[in-house]
């Protein structure tokens, strides 16, 4: 029984309403990209993407490694013109986690490094970006931690939204990745890139997005090379990039690599 589709929900306003299940777009409320490369974010067209975890407690802040503060700093940004987002269900989504903090603890283990750091551990799981924002922003919404290789963010943008579809009005969805360690990965020539989309139900005037489907008809591509030679996380790149061409319309955006790549359609108001 799909009792989601009956039950009445509070939402982040505080009202109750009955979730509506249709196939229609999802509206693009608030974005926000953090490369802490300023010569990549110059090569890439971006401006302002510093690394900006100041919402974090400065203690807590010290502790956190790169990726957890560049998925927070692109979700302040992504939330900076409609401060109750910072209080709505996320999902934050990576292909790797906390690989820097990984590669630490195995160091350690190697070198038989005993006790091993605490912090370190605290710090390894996939949901650290998640819980620290939910402690920085006070927020008791859901939390969700996901990863898929090359196609996290097409399946990170269909969780956000399917989620918009039954339970949510408002949807925080923050994709990012790391570096790697060059003695871990050394064919991975990454460099650190997070992302964020505020994402609603509807809002007039805003640009939308249809539900996310797998190509059928697109030419194969060669996943394992692009997925060693990028960052998984750029895979938002087309779609910001268009969002940035404030041009009305409406154009496909590949949202993954691989020989069924995910797409959405963008509808420009």
């Amino acid at each position: 029984m799909a009792l989601v589709a009956t039950m009445p929900l509070s939402y982040w306003d505080g009202t109750m309403h009955k979730p509506v299940l249709d196939n229609g777009s999802i509206s693009i409320v608030g974005s926000g990209v953090c490369i802490p490369d300023q010569n990549v974010a110059n090569e890439l067209g971006f401006n302002n993407t510093q690394l900006d975890a100041a919402i974090l407690p400065p203690m807590v802040r010290r502790r956190t490694s790169q990726a957890t503060r560049a998925a927070i700093s692109a979700a302040v940004c992504a939330c900076a013109n409609l401060q109750e987002g910072q209080t709505q269900p996320a999902i934050f989504v990576s292909a790797i986690g906390e690989m820097q903090v990984t590669d630490k603890l195995c160091r350690s283990i190697a070198q038989q490094d005993y006790p091993l750091s605490p912090t370190l551990f605290h710090n390894s799981v996939h949901n650290t970006a998640a819980g620290y924002w939910s402690i920085a922003t006070g927020s008791t919404t859901s939390m969700q931690a996901m990863g898929a290789l090359g196609d996290s963010f097409a399946l990170g943008m269909l969780e956000a939204w399917c989620q918009l579809q039954t339970v949510s009005d408002r949807v925080l969805l923050v994709i990012y990745d790391e570096s790697v360690p060059e003695e871990l990965l050394p064919d991975y020539a990454w460099t650190t890139y997070a992302c964020a989309l505020l994402l609603d139900r509807h809002s007039p005037n805003r640009p939308r997005i249809s539900r996310p489907i797998q190509a059928t008809n697109a030419a194969p591509s060669t996943t394992s090379s692009s997925f060693s030679s990028q960052n998984p996380a750029m895979a938002t790149l087309p779609l910001f990039r268009a969002l940035a061409q404030p041009k009305s319309g409406q154009q496909q955006i590949l949202l993954s690599t691989g020989t069924r790549p995910w797409q959405v359609k963008l509808i420009m108001p």
